[in-house]
Parts: C-alpha cells; structure tokens; sequence
C-alpha cells in the first residue's frame, strides 16, 4: 500500500517522523526469447554456468547452451522425464548428468559440454539404474559427485553410484548393439546400493547438500533428515501439508525451504528447538508450489514457482516478493538459478524461459 495509505489504516498522524525500513525490489533487465519444447517442461537444472539442463514430458532429456540453442538431446526414457541433476560439470571435457522418469528409471549421460553443433545431437545413456517399484519423482546428486539419490512413488529413497565400469559390483550387465554397422557406446545397468525407508506416501523432492546427510519430502506431509552411513531418519518435520519440492541452504546451508499443496512456502531452522514450526512462512502464491531453490552465493535469497504461473524471489528480510516472474502462459513446474544473475523455469505452457541481469541486493 501507499504510505498515506498506511498511515491511515495505523492511525498514525502524518505529522509524526516515521523510521522506514526498505528492501529494494528486484527485476530481471533483460527476458530471452522462450526455448520451445514438444511436451510440458517438467524439470529443470541451472547449476552449471555452461549450460542449462531440462527433462521433458516427451521422455527426453536437453541440453541448452543459451535461449533457444539446444546442443544434445538425451534420448532413451520411455515415459515422462521428472527430475534432472547435473553431477559433474566443472571438469573440462565430458559431463555427467542424470534423470528420472516415470519408467521406473534413472539414467546416466556423459556428454562434451563445449560441443556447438548446426543440430543437437542425439545421446544415450551409458548406465541405467533399475530398482524402483514406481515412478521416479526426484534426483539428487551428492556433491563429491560418485553418487545419486532418487526419491519414487514407491515410498522409498535409493542410493546409487555413478561409475561406469564394474569394480564395485553394482553393474548386472553390458549390452552393446550395431546400428548401421556402428557399434554405439556399451550402456550397463546399475543396482541401487542401498535403501532408505521409512516415508509413507510419494517421496517427491531429494536434495543430498552434505556429505553424509539427505533431505527428503513427501506426500506424507514430513520432511526428513536421513544419516546416510546407517541409513536411520534423524529428524521428522510435519507441516500437514502434502509436499512437492525441498532444497537446504541459506545462513550456515542449514535452513530448510519447502513448498507443497498449498500458496505458502515454509522454511525451517533445524538447529532451533521445536523445530516443528517454521521460523518463515511466504504467503503471496495464490496456488501450489512447485519448486523452491536458495541462491547458491547469499543466505538470503531463493526463489519459489507456482501453478499460480508464476515465479518469485524472495528476501529472508522481507515479507514481499523481491520480484514476480509472469513470464508463463500457464503452471510452472520447475524453476533454478542460473549464472548467479538469472532465473531459468519451465511449465505447462511447454517453454524454457530464462529473466537475466538480476540485480540481487
């Protein structure tokens, strides 16, 4: 509201001195033209500044070097791509990166990321990992990069290792096949090598931030904390909502966001007793939240997206949006940041779009 406004509704004389507190608003400079894809734009991964990854619920994979140029296309699931990770991207040459599909499968991809080609090109994957009951909702990368998490409908969380050669046991067989008398790459198959139980409902939303520490969210209304040495859950969180999305950051990379079947997005302190109730609460959605991530360089900042269609950065020092994305036609399922600076998100409406030169304060 205005400040007559304000003052108004106070009862506060205008002639009295006011002490004012502000937070600047934030708004992207610059929006690229949207990257189309054939299908909703289920997810979406920024953390590398050479490329942004997406899944697709067309069952594939994309690789895009900036708007509208894609480089690869990963090709193999045969169902909707849920969730995408990059795993390693800071070594020169090949990328590894990994998705999971409503098959019941993740897949591995290795991939040249300073490949520019006239069209993408198309790649398989050389490790798929079978185990999961139903429906792969989530993948998430353990920063030393030889391993994988994966959160599915069946309940359960796996763990699994990204190599790709047969040394620790995990890899059950090896196909290689000719097409047009050329032997494509060998692709083996994985086993989950362990297994954390306990959910009750879909495990929607995995993020692996420490070493020995997985965070997880469910449809059964918790979050958890999971020891991944002895596989026990160390602390349950219930919002009494069903929840669709986590990531762990902010001041210490301790601070909790969560968002699920309701407009406001929750974040907790787990080093604060009765850690039950949140220590923030974001109302200005008008619909469920789909995605929620910190800024990777200030404990101040994330973002969160909606079915509302829209997207909104957000300031642990302000109850407002810093900034609103209405950028979308129609839901937004997936939202990250990108190059510090740029917000990348994808939806229903079947685009890529990408708000640059963001000014965070």
């Amino acid at each position: 509201m205005s400040l007559e406004q304000f003052l108004l509704a106070k009862g506060i004389s205008a002639e009295k001195i006011l002490e004012i507190e502000y937070i600047r608003a934030v708004a992207p400079r610059k929006e690229e033209e949207p990257s189309p894809h054939d299908d909703w734009v289920s997810a979406v991964d920024g953390s590398s500044p050479r490329f942004i990854l997406t899944g697709c619920c067309d069952g594939l994979g994309r690789v895009w070097k900036e708007a509208g140029l894609c480089t690869h296309i990963l090709e193999g699931h045969s169902d909707a791509i849920s969730s995408v990770s990059i795993i390693n991207s800071e070594a020169l040459g090949s990328v590894t990166v990994a998705t999971a599909s409503k098959d019941r499968t993740l897949r591995l991809w290795k991939f040249d990321a300073e490949d520019s080609n006239d069209h993408p090109a198309m790649i398989r994957a050389f490790k798929i990992l079978r185990g999961h009951n139903a429906s792969v909702h989530s993948v998430a990368a353990k920063t030393s990069g030889d391993m994988v998490c994966s959160g599915s409908w069946d309940c359960t969380i796996n763990l699994w290792r990204t190599n790709d050669s047969d040394t620790d046991g995990d890899v059950v067989s090896i196909k290689k096949r000719k097409v047009n008398s050329k032997a494509e790459q060998s692709q083996s198959e994985g086993e989950a090598v362990s297994m954390l139980v306990g959910h009750t409902q879909c495990v929607s939303s995995v993020v692996w931030p420490q070493h020995e520490t997985i965070y997880s969210a469910s449809w059964d209304h918790s979050v958890r904390q999971w020891d991944v040495e002895t596989g026990k859950d160390l602390s349950n969180i219930f919002c009494g909502k069903v929840l669709n999305c986590i990531d762990v950051g902010g001041e210490g990379s301790a601070l909790i966001a969560a968002g699920g079947s309701d407009p406001i997005l929750r974040i907790w302190d787990p080093r604060k007793p009765g850690t039950s109730a949140p220590v923030f609460q974001f109302s200005s959605h008008s619909s469920w939240i789909s995605a929620c991530k910190w800024h990777d360089r200030s404990s101040f900042h994330l973002l969160s997206s909606s079915y509302d269609g829209k997207v909104m950065l957000w300031d642990l020092r302000t109850a407002w949006p810093l900034s609103v994305l209405d950028t979308h036609k129609d839901k937004v399922l997936c939202a990250d940041w990108w190059k510090g600076d740029s917000v990348v998100s994808g939806g229903v409406d079947a685009q890529l779009r990408i708000c640059s030169d963001i000014s965070i304060p």
